[in-house]
């Protein structure tokens, strides 16, 4: 009986000590804290009603997208163009991961010095619903001392939360990195590739006199075709092409990107483009076309794509790379 009753008190006093091991591991300051500091901004299971963006940074213009059929669009004052689905999502799983933001401060008297002021502080509104209605108001502030850290609140809540920087970098870019620029934004889906091209046919653009000397701008127009496995140029006198620089032109056209959009007039005509022509003709029997307008005063020109309803900024160095010479193509 002796024996019974060591054991049972050594058994409860062996209880009694891992019950206060646990309670002292659970409620230990520092893991309480951690626990605290996860956050995250917006549930996810929120993110589908999401459907409107409004980001604003004192710096520069305010930025508008918005979702429709699931498509996500940049809105201007003179339209709505194409945006980087891709770019939108990972902002969204930003805000909706859980990460470390501790608190760190509950009084509005720090807003001014952690640059969280409504005068001060970038913006990022989430709306939701035909009402828009807010789903997320955040006010996004100063970096601390090291610049790996960013304060941020929420409108209209005194509390300041900080955590890694994993916003600012949206807010203060330009807004044109929100912009899909591809000329040929569809060529996966739609099987555009160098696979596809049969023909190639450039139209150089008159040259400007700050024209590149490398520009294809003022040569005749020719044509590069497939032929038996190869390549052979049309319009051009070449000695022997060098195919690698073909393919690679090739896939340039089709990955080409324009620098921002320009406001296309109601009275839109083709023929406004006739500055200097691209086109692709693809074994499915369907062509493509770039179509150049004149220089602008911003040493950019112009383009449209025969596939979009937009038309794009071209940087002068993008139309000098598009619009190649014909000797460009012949191997060293």
């Amino acid at each position: 009986m002796v024996y019974k009753k060591k054991v049972l008190v050594l058994a409860s006093l062996v209880g009694a000590l891992a019950l206060l091991y646990a309670g002292t591991w659970i409620f230990e300051p520092e893991r309480v804290n951690s626990r605290n500091a996860a956050f995250q901004w917006l549930d996810p299971k929120r993110l589908d009603e999401v459907d409107q963006i409004e980001l604003s940074d004192p710096s520069k213009e305010p930025l508008k997208l918005i979702r429709k059929e699931r498509v996500w669009f940049v809105s201007r004052d003179d339209g709505e163009y194409p945006a980087k689905q891709g770019r939108i999502e990972d902002f969204l799983r930003a805000l909706s991961t859980k990460g470390s933001y501790p608190v760190r401060g509950r009084e509005s008297a720090s807003h001014e010095r952690l640059g969280l002021t409504e005068e001060a502080a970038s913006r990022i509104l989430l709306r939701g619903g035909a009402a828009a209605y807010p789903l997320l108001d955040l006010l996004v502030g100063s970096r601390d001392p090291t610049g790996r850290e960013i304060n941020v609140r929420k409108q209209g809540q005194a509390e300041v939360r900080s955590g890694n920087d994993t916003l600012s970098g949206y807010l203060s870019g330009s807004n044109t990195a929100w912009y899909d620029l591809r000329l040929f934004p569809d060529a996966e889906s739609a099987g555009l590739g160098l696979d596809s091209v049969q023909r190639l046919t450039v139209y150089p653009p008159a040259p400007s006199p700050e024209e590149a000397p490398e520009s294809g701008a003022g040569d005749g127009p020719f044509s590069l075709s497939r032929s038996q496995g190869t390549w052979i140029i049309e319009g051009a006198t070449v000695q022997e092409l060098d195919t690698q620089r073909v393919e690679s032109y090739i896939r340039s056209i089709v990955d080409a990107e324009g620098e921002d959009f320009i406001p296309a007039p109601e009275d839109l005509q083709e023929e406004d483009f006739s500055q200097g022509r691209i086109t692709l003709e693809l074994g499915n029997g369907q062509t493509l076309s770039i179509r150049i307008g004149p220089a602008s005063a911003a040493n950019q020109r112009g383009a449209l794509v025969s596939t979009r309803p937009f038309v794009y900024a071209l940087a002068e160095w993008t139309v000098n790379r598009l619009f190649r010479r014909a000797s460009y193509f012949e191997k060293p």
